[in-house]
């Protein structure tokens, strides 16, 4: 085995496009209000389902963060604080089965209901102190965590990019040891990645995935897959794979492949929502009014619904994998929901909701849907007392305005959530103060030191290329004369960007960057401000801006412009960047890509107007 390790810098954390940088959650804080002196709650007259089937109406009663009694002639005790109200659901705590929960993921997800989640990679460091936390029923602000620790990928491969260390295999035999390395961290389940048959991204072969298959299996562990084509299910599934945590989208299931399906009680974790995401799908016609509008949804996780993976990419097609939910659904495989937050276009615990509308659309009845969110990957993940709603489970639950059985949207619709037994305060983070930007001048390379290239406001321009995560495509940058492009210290000055876009990497890119990368990252507000221009002369071809802001974690908001040989100055107005948020930017790239070849600019006087 190659331990895999890339070293994390605050630049990275910025600059990584259409990937997620992996931190560790911020542990729980124990919390008392008023609203909340208590533990014991009684829930009366409300419609419950449980995780399985519906009861018109009960009551529930909460005691010491379980399910005490639920029945419709049990009688409210003294001490118990009353919830009651008009059309009042009850639906257990949801649980998310494809996530990435890293920074403020876990507080996020609660918010919206989501009290588990099933990640699907991610740094191992914490997950002993995650596995005690969510044993207690402690007042909590953050969903529990049940994770796969790392993935089982190649050296290169999927998962190499992102900026923690990950313990890579070679061969077969290097299966069982790397299993129970995954075992003794603490890992839940293992995943694997077989992505074969494509020149992008180095995949494990056949033999090395079925050897991991197996090693989990003699050690009790569930395997899974993530897999993007028919073919790579097939073979994963005819390898005895557990589950599939992505539904293929390349080709519509043949009727071979869902008997397979079927014979072998294979479960599928389909992501509906970040293959809409990639798919640059238009879903207006399947969800409700929902989201964006959210008053719940902090600025990271509006930046986080508001991105896009910002070009196509072959092999996702929403359209095919809301068929092939179906498919398999009709004949009886098991789909669980999972939303595979927070890629570009998803946000924690609101996307698990609409990924039950897409489930919805795609075949499910409105109570499987909730079954898949709920149950199902309970039963699935062995998460006893999660996921049901019976005298002695965990009360986790969330309370609802509206009958989600009538129509799915209503999960949306929360009255409260309680996670352990206690009311949750569903209150947005604190936002970091930004401050005006004083220089809109970010770079004229008059004065500025050569290795620096410091603007006015004490911004550096560096290169920038994603070699920083694992791509092979590389970038540099000089000082020269404004004139001749020769290098000189005269102050005519303007700055020469030249390198070459690979392949290698989902989204390369390579050119220069201006902006506050060094932690604490510094935000600025330039909504006063209505264009970006820059003098600009290179090869010819296309070009890209695109704009950071510290809330964003995927690929940023983006702009394509044309250069030639002679100079000239191209503006772009702000308000044309997709997804934009004004009041939080924090930096710049002026990229080639994602076409492969070299490029060379020469670039002068950018300015902010």
């Amino acid at each position: 085995m190659i331990k895999y390790t890339f070293p994390i810098t605050a630049f990275v954390t910025v600059l990584l496009l259409g990937v997620l940088i992996f931190s560790l959650p911020t542990p729980e804080t124990e919390q008392t209000n008023s609203m909340d002196a208590g533990t014991s709650y009684f829930l009366k007259n409300v419609k419950l389902f449980d995780g399985t089937g519906v009861v018109e109406q009960t009551h529930i009663l909460v005691e010491n963060g379980l399910i005490a009694k639920i029945g419709i002639d049990i009688k409210q005790p003294p001490k118990a604080q009353l919830i009651t109200g008009k059309e009042l659901m009850v639906i257990p705590g949801l649980i998310d089965a494809h996530t990435h929960s890293y920074g403020s993921v876990l507080s996020d997800a609660l918010r919206f209901g989501v009290t588990t989640h099933l990640d699907m990679f991610g740094p191992e460091q914490g997950l002993a102190a995650n596995k005690v936390h969510r044993q207690k029923l402690n007042k909590t602000d953050r969903t529990d965590l049940f994770s796969a620790g790392t993935l089982a990928t190649v050296e290169g491969g999927h998962g190499t990019q992102y900026g923690i260390t990950v313990d890579t295999l070679v061969m077969p035999e290097d299966a069982e040891q790397w299993v129970k390395d995954r075992k003794a961290n603490d890992a839940d389940y293992i995943k694997l990645v077989y992505i074969p048959n494509q020149n992008r991204i180095p995949s494990l072969d056949l033999a090395t995935a079925k050897a991991v298959i197996k090693s989990a299996h003699d050690q009790d562990l569930k395997a899974l897959a993530h897999i993007s084509t028919q073919q790579a299910a097939k073979e994963m599934i005819e390898a005895g794979i557990d589950g599939l945590v992505h539904m293929f989208a390349d080709s519509e299931a043949t009727e071979e492949f869902v008997a397979l399906a079927k014979q072998t009680g294979v479960f599928f974790v389909p992501t509906l929502s970040v293959i809409a995401s990639v798919d640059n799908a238009d879903t207006s016609k399947f969800l409700s009014a929902q989201s964006i509008s959210d008053p719940f949804l902090s600025m990271e996780q509006q930046g986080s619904l508001n991105a896009s993976f910002g070009n196509e990419i072959h092999g996702f097609d929403l359209s095919i994998a809301m068929t092939n939910v179906g498919k398999l659904h009709q004949h009886g495989v098991p789909i669980l929901a999972g939303s595979d937050v927070p890629n570009p276009g998803t946000a924690a615990g609101c996307s698990l909701h609409t990924e039950l509308e897409l489930l919805v659309h795609a075949g499910l009845s409105n109570i499987e849907a909730l079954i898949a969110a709920t149950s199902l990957p309970a039963n699935y993940f062995q998460l006893d007392g999660r996921g049901k709603l019976a005298i002695g489970s965990r009360a986790d639950l969330v309370i609802l305005n509206q009958d989600a059985i009538a129509d799915i949207s209503a999960t949306q619709n929360i009255h409260s959530v309680v996670k352990n037994g206690h009311l949750i305060e569903r209150t947005l983070p604190e936002t970091a103060e930004t401050s005006v930007l004083e220089h809109t001048l970010l770079g004229d390379f008059e004065l500025a030191e050569p290795a620096t290239f410091k603007s006015l406001q004490g911004f550096s321009w560096s290169q920038t290329d994603d070699s920083i995560a694992n791509g092979k495509s590389t970038a540099w940058v000089k000082r020269v004369d404004r004139d001749d492009v020769a290098e000189s210290s005269s102050n005519s000055g303007a700055l020469h960007v030249s390198g070459e876009v690979r392949a290698g990497f989902p989204y390369p890119w390579a050119g220069a960057s201006v902006g506050s990368f060094a932690p604490p990252i510094k935000s600025y507000d330039i909504s006063d401000l209505r264009t970006l221009s820059f003098d600009i002369k290179g090869q010819a071809g296309n070009y890209r801006v695109m704009l950071f802001s510290p809330d964003y974690k995927g690929i940023p908001p983006t702009l394509g412009f044309s250069v030639s040989e002679n100079w000239q100055t191209i503006s772009l107005t702000l308000a044309d960047f997709p997804t934009i948020n004004p009041k939080n930017f924090s930096g710049l790239a002026i990229v080639a890509g994602p076409q492969p070849g070299k490029f060379e600019y020469t670039l002068d006087n950018v300015r902010l107007n």
